[in-house]
Order: structure tokens, then sequence, then C-alpha cells
């Protein structure tokens, strides 16, 4: 089974404090439409890039589409895994999380970081581990999945909007040819 854990983007949904609002601007031309949007890299499940809080960090279209396996809140080994969890991490679980080899962390909070401190996306980022925030996890289980995240590649930019996907097993991604 394949799982959207992707936040909607809509008119009025809450950004960061100072970020730019989501807009969106609809013409019509002729028999089509064409919209247009206003917003901030970071609004709705996005991914900061390690230059997000470092100038010479590497930026969005340094990655390309993430596929790997990922852990939602279960212990044991992440070593090559995705880190996924409900809220936001502490300086010391950041350590852990770059020291234990996991290639990317993802939360379903607002920021990796606890209000107040940047700890995590100093040691996170700084590590060249990208960071996933706004994940929608309220339906889904603890365990092992295969994680997809696609960030749009704006070229030098320190963050995207993503799209990610949990799949229970590779075979439901790509279930065998007939």
């Amino acid at each position: 089974m394949l799982h959207d854990i992707t936040m909607a983007i809509y008119e009025g949904m809450t950004v960061w404090p100072g970020d730019v609002e989501y807009r969106r601007k609809t013409v019509q031309n002729g028999d089509f439409s064409s919209s247009s949007v206003t917003m901030s890299l970071h609004t709705g499940t996005h991914m900061d890039a390690p230059r997000h809080r470092f100038e010479n960090g590497r930026p969005i279209d340094g990655f390309d589409p993430i596929i790997v396996p990922a852990l939602l809140e279960t212990g044991g080994d992440f070593r090559d895994k995705a880190v996924l969890l409900r809220g936001p991490v502490t300086l010391e679980e950041a350590s852990e999380l770059v020291s234990g080899g996991a290639v990317l962390v993802g939360t379903a909070s607002i920021s990796i970081d606890h209000p107040g401190t940047d700890a995590a996306h100093k040691v996170i980022l700084g590590a060249g581990i990208p960071v996933i925030e706004n994940l929608v996890l309220d339906r889904i289980a603890p365990g092992e999945y295969l994680m997809l995240a696609f960030p749009l590649k704006f070229q030098g930019a320190d963050g995207s909007p993503v799209r990610v996907i949990l799949a229970d097993s590779p075979a439901d991604v790509l279930p065998e040819a007939p």
C-alpha cells in the first residue's frame, strides 16, 4: 500500500512566522486556465537543504529524488535510512541521528527544532543531511517503509515543496510485470 504523507497547500494555511503566505492567482486565456503562485519554498511539506542554514551549504537542486528505507518512530539501526518523527528533536537527538547514519530526518512538526532553538537544524543540515518538515503522519503506524521524496529543482535554492510517499514494501512501488 502507498501512503501520501504530503500536506495539501491552500490559501490561509499556517506558515512559519514571517514567511510569505501562499497565494494563487488564476487567469483565463481562451479555453485554458493558468495559475501562478506566490509562497515561501518552506510552505507545507517541504525539504530544507543545507543551504537553508549555511550560505555555502548544498542547495536543493543538489539532491536527486530520494528513495530510501524509512523508519517511523521505531528504535534500532537507522544507518542509511530516513528517520521520520512526529515531533521536533533536541540537540542530543539530532547528534544521535547524524552519528547513527540517518540520510534524512523528517517530522510532522512545522520545524525540526523545538521553539526557541535552531540546534537541530545546525547539526543535521551541518552534516549535509536534508530535513523534511510538515509531514502528515497522523494515520501512519510506526514501522519500516520505503520512502520516496521528490523536491522540485529550484536552482541554488535553500528548500523546496516536496511530495512524499511511503510504501509498505518495494513491491507496492514496482509490482512484478505480467
